[in-house]
């Protein structure tokens, strides 16, 4: 009886072939923004261009941030809460606060109006206090602003997103962005 040696790319030749379909597979669903990963080393240089920041409450943190992290003049997503009034909330004790997202952006290549559309587009503004099976007041819908101006683009974006529904109440509140507490390090992608 003769030993037959096989080398370890002989007993599995398809696993190349498995790591392309698990490529193209991820490839697919990164095609769809909301599972968007920004890496860090694709941030582009804006050194030289002030950003502006944006706070948004629309249901659990980590969807939020993964649906502004892929548009493109987003430059950092930081996930915390905000609109409430206890000082250093934490995940486990939150007080009245809300589950947001900071959107740091280049202005020179997206406007605030325009992520207030996807803020539209990516939750459900009818629902009160949650948003899909996560119930509960720190998943409440909140616009926070920085000034008139933000205050007024996202009244009028209320007032367009009720014009689509009469029969239901757009529950989304515009509130001046108080304190923004980022989350722990462990929330954060």
């Amino acid at each position: 009886m003769a030993l037959v040696r096989t080398r370890s790319t002989d007993v599995s030749p398809s696993l190349p072939l498995l790591l392309q379909l698990t490529f193209a597979l991820l490839f697919v669903f990164c095609a769809d923004k909301g599972w968007c990963i920004r890496v860090p080393d694709q941030v582009p240089n804006t050194a030289d261009r002030p950003l502006k920041t944006a706070v948004f409450a629309l249901g659990c943190f980590w969807r939020s941030e993964a649906v502004f992290g892929c548009l493109n003049g987003v430059v950092r997503t930081t996930v915390g809460y905000a609109g409430g009034s206890k000082v250093n909330p934490e995940y486990r004790s939150l007080g009245d606060h809300a589950e947001a997202v900071q959107v740091e952006y280049d202005p020179t290549v997206i406007t605030f109006k325009q992520l207030l559309d996807v803020f539209w587009s990516s939750h459900d503004p009818r629902q009160v206090f949650g948003q899909g099976p996560d119930v509960g007041n720190q998943y409440r819908s909140i616009i926070f602003t920085n000034g008139t101006e933000e205050s007024r683009l996202a009244s009028v974006s209320k007032e367009r997103e009720q014009t689509k529904s009469r029969s239901s109440i757009v529950t989304t509140q515009i509130r001046q962005l108080g304190t923004f507490y980022p989350a722990e390090p462990e929330h954060q992608v």
